[in-house]
C-alpha cells in the first residue's frame, strides 16, 4: 500500500476508534456534580494522566480546536467530556504504538517529519496572509482590471455538425449555392440542435471549444465559416447570427476568485523573495 494511503487509513481508523470509545464510556452517576463550564480557567492542568503520562491543558485545547465542528450542538460540559474521552483513547493508542517501537520505524519517522513540515508551512502561510490580506481597494482594482480584460460579448449562432471534413465541405458548397442553413442543419447535422435548425442560442466564447470559439470570433454577422472547423465532436459549419454586449459578473460574484488570486500572488512573491535570498544547490 502506498505510504500516503497508509497514513490516511491510519487516521481514518483512529478517528473511528476514538468515536466508538467515547460513545462507549460509562455514564457518570446521577449524583455526581455537573462538569464546570468549558472555559480555559476551569480546565484542569493536566486534563488527565494516563499510565503516568499527563495530558496538559494546552494539548487538550489544541486537540479540541482541531476536532470540534463549528456546528456542534452538544452542550459545553458534554462536549468537553466527549473530547476528553477521545484524547484519552488517542493517548492509549499512542502509548501502544510507542511500545511497539513504531515511532522508530524509518518510514513512520519520515511521515511524522512530513506532518511537522506541513504544520509549520501551513501556519507560516496563514500568518503571512493575515499580515498581507488584500484590502477592499485592492479587490476593487483587481475587479476593474479583470472586467477590462474580459470579452464581454455574447454570440448567437447556428451550426451543422458532421463526422467528416468532406461532408462539411459539401454543406459549405450548398450554402454558397444559396442553401438554407436551418434546413441543411435539420437534414445534415448530427448534433441534438438539428431539430432547431442548428440553433445554439446565446453563448460566450469561453463556453465553447477553442477552435469553435476562435472561428466564431472571426466571423461577421450573417456570415458562415468558409472552411470546416474541427473540434473533438467532429466537423462544424458555423453561422453567426448576432452579437450583443454581455452583462459582466458583479464584484460580489468575482470577489472569492479575486481574493484567491491575490493570496496566490502574496505567496508567490514571498517564495520568490526567499529563493532570491537563499543558496540553493540542486543535486
Amino acid at each position: 500500500m502506498p505510504n500516503n494511503k497508509r497514513f490516511l487509513l491510519t487516521l481514518t481508523l483512529t478517528s473511528l476508534l476514538l468515536l466508538n470509545t467515547a460513545s462507549g464510556e460509562e455514564k457518570k452517576p446521577a449524583q455526581e456534580p455537573p462538569a464546570p463550564p468549558q472555559t480555559a480557567e476551569a480546565l484542569p492542568d493536566p486534563v488527565a494522566v494516563i499510565n503516568g503520562k499527563p495530558i496538559s491543558k494546552g494539548a487538550f485545547e489544541a486537540y479540541a480546536r482541531m476536532r470540534q465542528a463549528p456546528g456542534d450542538q452538544l452542550p459545553a460540559p458534554a462536549l468537553r467530556e466527549a473530547l476528553t474521552n477521545e484524547i484519552i483513547s488517542q493517548e492509549l493508542l499512542v502509548q501502544q504504538a510507542e511500545k511497539q517501537k513504531l515511532d522508530q520505524d524509518p518510514q513512520i519517522v519520515l511521515e511524522l517529519e512530513m506532518a511537522r513540515r506541513n504544520v509549520l508551512v501551513g501556519n507560516l502561510l496563514s500568518q503571512l496572509l493575515r499580515q498581507q490580506a488584500p484590502s477592499e481597494e485592492d479587490i476593487r482594482k483587481a475587479y476593474e482590471s479583470a472586467i477590462k480584460e474580459m470579452n464581454n460579448k455574447e454570440y448567437k449562432a447556428r451550426h451543422i455538425l458532421v463526422d467528416a471534413e468532406d461532408k462539411a465541405k459539401e454543406v459549405i458548397e450548398k450554402l454558397k449555392g444559396g442553401g438554407d442553413f436551418s434546413k441543411l442543419a435539420k437534414t445534415s447535422s448530427t448534433d441534438s440542435s438539428n431539430a432547431e435548425g442548428g440553433d445554439l442560442g446565446w453563448f460566450t466564447l469561453d463556453m465553447m471549444a477553442p477552435p469553435f470559439a476562435d472561428a466564431v470570433a472571426k466571423l461577421e454577422k450573417g456570415k458562415f465559416t468558409p472552411q470546416p472547423v474541427q473540434t473533438e465532436f467532429g466537423w462544424h459549419v458555423i453561422l453567426l447570427e448576432d452579437i450583443r454586449d454581455a452583462e459582466p459578473p458583479s464584484l460580489e460574484q468575482l470577489q472569492p476568485q479575486l481574493a484567491q488570486q491575490a493570496q496566490r500572488k502574496v505567496v508567490n512573491d514571498y517564495l520568490a523573495k526567499l529563493r532570491s535570498e537563499a543558496k540553493i544547490d540542486i543535486k
